[in-house]
């Protein structure tokens, strides 16, 4: 995810965490960002989440970053929660990359873990 962020810059990233037989990983969204948001486009997300649940593949968390350094989520974040019950969100600070997590609960509700 890191590398992800770094490779963006100066523009958000986003992607996905998962799991399948005891393994997890990360992966990147197909997405057309900004230095102020992400979009995904429709059908990429219907043939990415067909792809995963035909599969057995377990979505554990959303991740994205916001490259302004902001670790709380936006209001354009909330679009995210259908998607999983965490949200991973990674800002630069200098050479390192900070990650906060976050459980999604009531609507509008974000809890940092």
């Amino acid at each position: 995810m890191e590398t992800h962020v770094r490779q963006c810059l100066p523009f958000e990233c986003a992607g996905l965490i998962v799991i399948s037989e005891g393994r997890t990983w990360a992966m990147a969204l197909p997405i057309m960002a900004s230095a102020m948001g992400f979009a995904v486009e429709p059908s990429a997300w219907i043939e990415m989440l067909t792809s995963l649940h035909r599969r057995g593949i377990e979505i554990w968390a959303t991740y994205h970053s916001h490259p302004g350094g902001q670790l709380r989520p936006s209001g354009r974040d909330d679009a995210l929660r259908w998607t999983s019950k965490r949200l991973l969100l990674l800002a630069p600070f200098g050479e390192q990359i900070a990650i906060a997590q976050y459980e999604w609960t009531a609507p509008s509700d974000h809890r940092s873990s």
